[in-house]
């Protein structure tokens, strides 16, 4: 029987310092330099298509959604963007009165859409395949 350490030969080290064969060192020498700019993990595409595929699914159900939702009341808005804020577990809904509104006009549809939220995000999760349904919330801009 061998022992491992009478068979195998011990590693060398480098005998010369590590600073002698760089021109200056630098804070961050020694890191992965893959990972120096924000696209660089290639799931983070896949995340980024995946997350576009989920808004435009969303925003084609809220086009039929928002209205209905908005039926008893005097205001009716129409979809214009979905997007992450900041990932795809929590959305941004923008939406436009299809009347000209002013500041006021605007937070009161705001403040009427926060208040059928629940019942919005319910018939999201209706429409879309996924097992748990992203929390949405709601901007008004002026026409």
């Amino acid at each position: 029987m061998f022992l491992v350490s009478q068979v195998m030969k011990p590693r060398q080290e480098n005998q010369g310092p590590a600073h002698s064969l760089a021109g200056s060192l630098q804070p961050d020498d020694g890191k992965d330099p893959r990972y120096d700019s924000p696209v660089a993990a290639p799931s983070s595409r896949k995340m980024d298509r995946k997350g576009a595929q989920l808004c435009a699914q969303i925003r084609r159900s809220l086009e039929y959604i928002v209205p209905e939702v908005l039926v008893d009341t005097k205001f009716d808005a129409m979809v214009l963007d979905v997007q992450p804020a900041p990932n795809t577990s929590h959305l941004l809904i923008i939406l436009q009165s299809t009347e000209t509104l002013d500041e006021k006009g605007c937070r009161t549809l705001e403040s009427e859409v926060a208040q059928r939220s629940g019942s919005i995000r319910t018939a999201v999760a209706q429409s879309i395949h996924r097992r748990k349904t992203p929390s949405l919330s709601f901007r008004v801009v002026s026409a």
